[in-house]
C-alpha cells in the first residue's frame, strides 16, 4: 500500500497496486488457522485482523484508482484539480 497507494498517486502505481492487492487477497484463501483453542487464540485473532486489513486495502486502492481527481489527502499527480462536476 505504501508503495502503490501512497499520498501522491499516479495511474501507473495505482494500476500495479490493484493487481498486487488482488493477488494478495486471492492468496488469503490458502491461509489456515491451526490453533483450535477458544481461549487466547492469537492465531485466529491475527487471521481475522489480516482478513479485515486486506479488505480495507483492496477497497482503498480500487477506489483511489477509480477517482480521476485530487481531493483533500487523496492527491493524484496525474489529476491535480478537483472535479466537482463529476464527483
Amino acid at each position: 500500500m505504501q508503495d502503490n497507494a501512497a499520498v501522491y498517486r499516479t495511474q501507473e502505481t495505482l494500476a500495479l497496486g490493484k493487481k498486487l492487492i488482488d493477488e494478495t487477497v486471492q492468496s488469503f484463501n490458502d491461509v489456515k488457522v491451526t490453533d483450535r483453542s477458544l481461549i487466547w487464540n492469537t492465531d485466529l485473532i491475527e487471521t481475522l485482523e489480516l482478513r479485515n486489513l486486506l479488505g480495507n486495502a483492496a477497497t482503498t486502492i480500487h477506489a483511489a484508482e477509480a477517482r480521476k481527481e485530487s481531493r483533500g489527502a487523496h492527491a493524484r499527480e496525474d489529476f491535480k484539480e478537483r472535479d466537482d462536476v463529476n464527483w
